[in-house]
C-alpha cells in the first residue's frame, strides 16, 4: 500500500529494506512441503485453475493460500496455526465448489490438530454432502468422541444412517435431534420420511406438518407431506401440496456450517474490492469499500486492520492510528495490529514503541519485523549487543535479510570487534550475496579507513568502490569512491567528485549527507582521512526512521479480511 518517497540516494536499498521483514508470496504451485515432524504425512496441495472464476473469487482464494505459505515457511510452524491456516483455506475451496482441494485442507487441519472437533467435522460433513456416507459416519464418530455435546452433531449422524436405509437406527438418533430447537424442523423432515417408508401416512403427515409450522420457508417439505396425504387417500391435500413443493431444505442452526456460509455474504465482497483498490494504489477509495464492508461485518478484526493500512497510505494518519488501538482494545493480543500500531509509534520516537514490538515477540519469537525494527531501534540507541540478539533473530527467518547482515555486523563492531574480524564476516557476506550493495558500501569504507595494516586495503577499495559506480551510480556510491581514490592518495579526484555531489545536493534534499561531504571535503583539501570506517551518523550503514508508509504498503497481512 503506498509509495516512499526517495531522497538523494539515503533509501536507495528500500527494495531490500522491504525484505526485512516480510515475505514474498504468491499463490502458485503446490503447498505442503514442510520440514520436521509432519513432513511425511501432510498432503500436497496443488493450485486449482482460477482461471475461469471471478476476480473476488480468486482473490480469497490467492490470500488464503499465500497465508498458508507464510505458516509453512515458519522453522518450526505452529500446528494450531497452521491448521487455522489449511482450514481457512479449505472452507473457501468448499465454498467454492473445490470439494478435492477442501478436503486434503481438512485433513491437514486434522492431522496438525487432531483435538479441534471443527476440522474433523467439516471432513465428515462434505463426505456426506458427496455422497461418502459410509466415511461420513467414521468422521462423526470421531466428532463425537471430541465435541459429543455439538447440536447438529446427531441430526448428521441421523441423516447418514439414513442414506445407508438403516432406519431404526436413523429414527433413534433423529428422535434425539428432534429435541433441540436448532435441529428439531430438519430432524422431523427425516423422521417424516422414515415413516413414510414405514407406511405410518399418518404419523408422518403430522410430524410433517409440525416440521413446516417451525421452518415455513422450507418448502421441500410440501412433497413427503404430498406423500403422506395421498397415502392417506387424501387426493386434494396431496395435490395443493406438490403444488407448493419447491428446493429449500429446512434450516439447521448449525454454526460451523453458517461460518463457511457467512463467507460469501456480508462485507466479503466490499473487501474483495478494497484490496483491488489496494493493488492499483486508490488508498481512498479502498478506505471507503473496507468502511463500508464492517458496517455489514463489523466483528471483522482484519478488515479493520487492513481499514487503518489504507487510511494511513490514503493520508488520515490520526485515524489509522485509532482504528488499530481500537483493534487491540478488543483483542489486546492481536500480533499484526501491535507491530503496526508499534511502527507508527517508533517513527514518531514515542518511548511506548519499544514495549510494543517486545510484546510482539512475548506473542510470537520469531516475528521477523519486530525483531528488525527493535533491532534497528537499539542500534541507533548505541545498545549495540541487544541490537546483535535482535538481528541474530532475523537472520534465523527462512528468508535472508541482506540488510540486516549488515547492520548486526556494524552493531559486532561498535561493540568492540575488531577490523579484521569485521572484515573476515564482511567478506563471507559479499561472497554468498555479491549484489548486496550495503555490504560492498561498508566494504569499501572498512578496506579505505580502516587502522588495521591487515585490512586497510585502498586498491581493493577503489575496485569495489568503482564496480558499485558502475552498477549504480547513486551518491552514496560515488562518495564511497571519493573515500577509495583519497585512500589512493589521489585527493584531486576525491575532491572533484565530492564538489560535483554537493553542487547536486538539491536532488537530495537537506539531510546528514550533504554535511558529510563538506567535512570530507575540508580533510581532503588538506590531505587528511576521515574516522572512523563506519560512523554511527551514516544513514546507510545506520537504520535512519522507520518508513511507515512502506511497511504499511509492504508487510504481508496472512488473511487481510
Amino acid at each position: 500500500m503506498g509509495e516512499s518517497e526517495i531522497k538523494g540516494g539515503i533509501h536507495i536499498l528500500l527494495p531490500l529494506v522491504l525484505m526485512l521483514c516480510c515475505v514474498q508470496v504468491s499463490g502458485e504451485g503446490e503447498l505442503g512441503h514442510l520440514q520436521g515432524a509432519w513432513q511425511d504425512q501432510l498432503q500436497l496441495l496443488p493450485e486449482a485453475d482460477l482461471s475461469g472464476a471471478e476476480l473476488g473469487v480468486q482473490k480469497a482464494l490467492i490470500s488464503a493460500r499465500n497465508a498458508l505459505r507464510l505458516q509453512l515457511l515458519k522453522s518450526p510452524p505452529d500446528p494450531v496455526v497452521l491448521a487455522g491456516a489449511y482450514g481457512a483455506l479449505g472452507n473457501l475451496y468448499q465454498l467454492y465448489a473445490v470439494p478435492a482441494l477442501a478436503e486434503i485442507c481438512y485433513q491437514n487441519a486434522r492431522l496438525l490438530e487432531p483435538e479441534n472437533y471443527r476440522w474433523s467435522y467439516y471432513v465428515a460433513y462434505l463426505d456426506l454432502v458427496s455422497g461418502r456416507t459410509e466415511q461420513a459416519l467414521k468422521g462423526l464418530e470421531m466428532v463425537a468422541k471430541l465435541k459429543p455435546d455439538y447440536p447438529p452433531l446427531r441430526l448428521r449422524q441421523g441423516q447418514a444412517w439414513f442414506e445407508l436405509n438403516e432406519l431404526s437406527k436413523s429414527r433413534r438418533i433423529l428422535n434425539d435431534a428432534a429435541k433441540f430447537t436448532g435441529t428439531r424442523a430438519s430432524a422431523l423432515y427425516y423422521l417424516g420420511q422414515i415413516d413414510l417408508l414405514e407406511k405410518k401416512y399418518q404419523h408422518a403427515a403430522e410430524i410433517l406438518e409440525e416440521a413446516l409450522r417451525i421452518a415455513p420457508q422450507a418448502n421441500r417439505i410440501h412433497y413427503p407431506l404430498a406423500a403422506a396425504y395421498r397415502g392417506m387417500g387424501d387426493e386434494p391435500r396431496a395435490r395443493e401440496q406438490f403444488s407448493l413443493y419447491g428446493t429449500n431444505d429446512p434450516q439447521v442452526d448449525d454454526p460451523l456450517i453458517q461460518e463457511l456460509q457467512a463467507l460469501e455474504k456480508g462485507g466479503r465482497p466490499l473487501f474483495g474490492q478494497a484490496m483491488e483498490a489496494v493493488g492499483n494504489r486508490d488508498y481512498a477509495n479502498a478506505a471507503r469499500l473496507f468502511r463500508a464492508g464492517l458496517e455489514r461485518d463489523s466483528d471483522n478484526i482484519n478488515a479493520r486492520i487492513s481499514l487503518a493500512r489504507a487510511l494511513y497510505l490514503s493520508g488520515e494518519r490520526e485515524l489509522s492510528r485509532t482504528t488499530l488501538e481500537a483493534v487491540l482494545g478488543s483483542e489486546p493480543d492481536n500480533i499484526l495490529a501491535l507491530f503496526l500500531l508499534g511502527i507508527l509509534e517508533d517513527a514518531a520516537g514515542e518511548p511506548t514503541a519499544a514495549a510494543r514490538l517486545q510484546k510482539v515477540l512475548e506473542l510470537d519469537q520469531q516475528h521477523a519485523g519486530a525483531n528488525y525494527f527493535l533491532a534497528n531501534q537499539r542500534l541507533r540507541a548505541g545498545r549495540f549487543r541487544e541490537a546483535v540478539i535482535h538481528y541474530d533473530a532475523v537472520l534465523s527467518d527462512v528468508q535472508d535479510n541482506p540488510l540486516a547482515r549488515v547492520y548486526r555486523l556494524v552493531a559486532l563492531y561498535h561493540a568492540g570487534a575488531s577490523d579484521f574480524a569485521t572484515q573476515t564476516r564482511l567478506r563471507e557476506i559479499i561472497v554468498n550475496s555479491p549484489n548486496n550493495y550495503l555490504a560492498v558500501y561498508a566494504a569499501v569504507r572498512l578496506l579505505a579507513l580502516s587502522s588495521d595494516p591487515q585490512v586497510l586495503d585502498p586498491g581493493r577499495a577503489k575496485s569495489l568502490a568503482e564496480e558499485l559506480v558502475r552498477a549504480m551510480p547513486v551518491p552514496p556510491h560515488l562518495e564511497a569512491l571519493a573515500l577509495a581514490s583519497a585512500a589512493n592518495g589521489d585527493f584531486e579526484h576525491a575532491i572533484g567528485i565530492l564538489k560535483q555531489l554537493l553542487a547536486n545536493a538539491y536532488w537530495m534534499g537537506t539531510g546528514p549527507l550533504p554535511v558529510d561531504y563538506q567535512n570530507y571535503l575540508r580533510l581532503f583539501e588538506k590531505r587528511q582521512m576521515p574516522k572512523p570506517p563506519w560512523p554511527l551518523s551514516d544513514p546507510l550503514l545506520v537504520p535512519q526512521q522507520t518508513d511507515v508508509a512502506a511497511v504499511f504498503t509492504e508487510y504481508p497481512s496472512p488473511v487481510p479480511f
